[in-house]
């Protein structure tokens, strides 16, 4: 009986007993266990109220099973009376308490009769319980075994693959915290943990493609300004030195920053170098640097005396950038320019924080901006005024804006506007709306309400792009109703096609020009490659977009910082995807990317709705080529280097602007003995774009003693300074433009700069011609053949959208 309790459970589970009777189960098994007669009588008199008969004895009979079925056979008539009732006969029956002469033999009896109920219960629950767990048991072995089975295969699915995975990645994990932790406690040298992270994270990176970035906090800030177009600042781009002098400080002075992004986080230098090396036309890459004399090599190969001229000619640059201080690049209409900030002030102090020669010019924005609503006073120069000016600003939430112009061009009468779009960050498409509406009103106010705009001149030039939504935003209100503007695809990115879902508000018969450029990119050639696939419109340009195809994500990660990385590839309603740059992941020696051009066997043809052929793989052609004039090398080198700033700074110093001020031939020479002069200061070296390349030549003919070659090198760069100086009469009106601009902008808004420029822009004027020439402007489009081919372009998009 010790498994008793053991065996009750397991009935109770199985159901071989109904709940209701676990008590009466539990006497029939506990009570046969007790030796004490005190507490078997006492227990019986408990449930049955009369006393043990057998109150002397000390142990329950031992039957045997054929006594048993005997005995309940000879039960008495309260017995089968208990029994029927399925109670366990724990009751002596007792004719007469008082009976002193009832014998021995008749209380065995009795006794007996107490005994067989309980040990034929016990019995017969045994053979139940037998009898089901032998029917039960194969039932609950396959049972079992399917569970397993089951168990086993989905364990097996799921968790295998994690552990792989888990498995691929925490090795190198582990490596890389490993080298960290033993660089930072036993590298020779204390060691900046955080820089040699960031550094390593950006090696690899840089495997894949030049989009594909992390972003540290300052990096993510300026990269979520960028895309939003919001900050909170005062409206002003400043310019200014970021470290201390060192023997090599060509990098100090070209640190330009201010409060507001100033470098583009959107289009990478690395992708447009890229994009410019690749390009198929005789376009020439020229060196980014001016100041570069091969400081990859620093003094390697040089001799003495040319090492130390490199010197003095850097410390001189950063002493003169250091006078120079921190100065406005540009002020924003309806912030800081309102306030009177102008381009070219060098700024003396922040709210009393004076700042100092070589202080960085990161300390100065961090000061300039705070929270909206606050004030920030400013102490600057202006040349040509006396004494220190101070102005009052409040800080506010600044929208930089995306529609930079928009203006009727030519005779107003003629009903054509123009549109100079710079980016589309997260307000672009409010901005191109409010801009239409507004020339829509000004078309009929000129004509007296007889028409409204006959034609609109979208300028996308040198626009690098933005958010994908807002490239959508804007072809929403230039392309018919229900019309694709572009889908996305990627390993890991869900496939989506984005449609216009709202009527255009540019009338269908307003004839439609955009232009365009090589650094024309990304979401701009999303409305580009729409407004050319649905035949809405014009593409006027030198040649073809920059070429980028690529979708990126920014994801935000711990301690504010942020990866960028390409998840996708996007495609024009054609189906075609205009990437142009192939990128091998770690392709080159140094474990950067590979990149190479699309290769013209590989780009497919594709059809508009009209039916034009286009192709993919090479950015967006234009329809209608206007060649764009060309800078000289030697305005080239008067841009980069800043001396027309310096000239302007000069003219303003002893003149005044007037209403009709043009550069005359007086002011192009008093700009030329200017800049002759820096020449032979040492200031300026109009070669600067050539000198990089020349140098490098030049180290390596000498370490090869090829002396006399070395010399020779010298008489090229004496012919080049020739050369160039006779440009000034051969790009004289070009350069003429430069400095009026640059007088200009000291006065002007950015605005009426744009406004003045456009007026002799030759793409501008032939992208007009065009809109004023119906024919012509249809011919371009394929109309007039659709005139006899209705319908036709409606089976061409639809068996292009499959390729998508």
């Amino acid at each position: 009986m010790k498994g008793s309790g053991a065996t009750l459970s397991i009935l109770f589970l199985f159901g071989a007993v109904p709940s209701a009777k676990v008590t009466t189960i539990i006497e029939a098994f506990v009570l046969p266990s007790f030796t004490s007669t005190a507490q078997t009588a006492s227990t019986l008199k408990s449930r049955t109220g009369k006393s043990c008969p057998f109150h002397s004895c000390t142990h329950f009979p031992i039957v045997s099973d054929t006594n048993v079925f005997n005995s309940h056979n000879a039960a008495s008539g309260p017995t089968r009376e208990l029994l029927s009732r399925q109670s366990f006969l724990l009751y002596a029956k007792k004719e007469n308490d008082d009976d002193d002469h009832i014998g021995k033999d008749k209380r065995r009896t009795e006794q007996k009769a107490v005994s067989v109920p309980i040990a034929q219960r016990i019995v017969m629950i045994w053979k139940v319980l037998s009898t089901r767990v032998l029917n039960f048991l194969p039932t609950l072995r396959v049972a079992i075994a399917s569970f397993t089975v089951g168990a086993v295969f989905a364990l097996t699915v799921v968790f295998v693959p994690v552990y792989n995975s888990v498995d691929k990645m925490s090795e190198p994990v582990t490596l890389f915290e490993t080298i960290l932790t033993d660089l930072d406690q036993g590298y020779v040298d204390d060691v900046d943990t955080r820089k040699l992270f960031e550094t390593g994270v950006s090696a690899m990176l840089k495997s894949l493609d030049p989009y594909t970035e992390f972003e540290g906090k300052q990096e993510a800030s300026d990269l979520n300004e960028s895309v939003t177009g919001k900050y909170g600042g005062i409206g002003l781009v400043i310019s200014g030195t970021n470290i201390p002098p060192k023997p090599s400080m060509s990098s100090s002075i070209k640190s330009i920053t201010s409060d507001k992004v100033n470098n583009n986080k959107i289009l990478p230098n690395e992708a447009m170098n890229d994009n410019m090396r690749l390009l198929d036309d005789d376009t020439i890459a020229l060196d980014d640097d001016d100041d570069d004399d091969g400081d990859l090599l620093e003094g390697f190969g040089m001799s003495s005396q040319a090492l130390s001229q490199k010197r003095r000619d850097e410390q001189k640059a950063y002493e003169k950038a250091v006078e120079r201080g921190i100065r406005v690049v540009n002020a924003f209409e309806g912030y800081a320019f309102d306030y009177g900030m102008r381009p070219g002030d060098k700024i003396l102090a922040v709210d009393g924080w004076r700042i100092e020669p070589g202080t960085p010019v990161e300390d100065v924005r961090n000061r300039l901006r705070g929270e909206p609503g606050s004030n920030v006073e400013i102490t600057f120069l202006r040349d040509g005024v006396e004494g220190e000016n101070k102005v009052t600003i409040p800080r506010t939430v600044v929208q930089i804006a995306d529609v930079k112009l928009a203006t009727m061009i030519g005779d107003a009468k003629d009903g054509i506007g123009y549109i100079q779009l710079s980016g589309f960050s997260s307000d672009a498409g409010r901005e191109v709306r409010n801009a239409i509406f507004a020339l829509q009103q000004v078309a009929e106010n000129a004509s007296n309400g007889k028409q409204s705009l006959q034609g609109l001149i979208l300028d996308l030039r040198g626009n690098p792009g933005g958010l994908l939504t807002s490239a959508v935003d804007v072809s929403s209100l230039l392309v018919p109703k229900g019309s694709e503007i572009v889908s996305a695809k990627g390993r890991g990115f869900p496939g989506i096609t984005y449609k216009s879902r709202v009527d255009p508000i540019l009338d269908p018969n307003t004839k439609l020009a955009v232009l365009v450029n090589e650094s024309t990119a990304s979401a701009a050639e999303i409305v580009s490659g729409a407004v050319q696939d649905l035949d809405v419109g014009v593409i006027v340009g030198s040649g073809r977009t920059f070429g980028k195809g690529l979708v990126q994500n920014v994801e935000s990660l711990p301690f504010d910082t942020a990866l960028k990385f390409t998840v996708a590839k996007y495609y024009t309603p054609s189906g075609r995807c205009i990437q142009s740059t192939n990128y091998s992941n770690g392709g080159s020696a140094d474990g950067k990317y590979k990149a190479s051009k699309v290769a013209e066997k590989d780009k497919a043809t594709f059809y508009t709705k009209n039916g034009r052929e286009v192709k993919d793989g090479g950015g967006v052609s234009v329809d209608y080529k206007v060649e764009a004039p060309k800078a000289s090398a030697l305005e080239v080198t008067l841009l980069r280097s800043g001396i027309i700033s310096d000239f302007a700074a000069e003219w303003c110093k002893t003149h005044e602007l007037t209403n009709n001020f043009a550069v005359d031939e007086k002011l192009y020479r008093d700009f030329q003995q200017f800049v002759m002069k820096q020449v032979k200061d040492g200031d300026l070296k109009l070669d600067s774009i050539y000198r990089g390349p020349i140098n490098e030549l030049k180290m390596s003919l000498e370490r090869s003693g090829y002396t006399a070659s070395a010399k020779e090198l010298q008489q090229l760069q004496s012919n080049i300074m020739q050369e160039m100086s006779k440009d000034f009469e051969k790009y004289k009106n070009d350069i003429k433009e430069d400095v009026a601009t640059g007088i200009l902008a000291r006065y002007l808004p950015e605005s009426m700069l744009i406004d003045r420029s456009i007026q002799t822009d030759k793409q501008v004027l032939g992208a007009l011609q065009i809109l004023r020439n119906q024919n012509q402007f249809n011919k371009l489009l394929a109309r007039n053949e659709m005139t006899t081919q209705e319908g036709s372009s409606n089976h061409v998009i639809a068996s292009s959208d499959r390729i998508v």
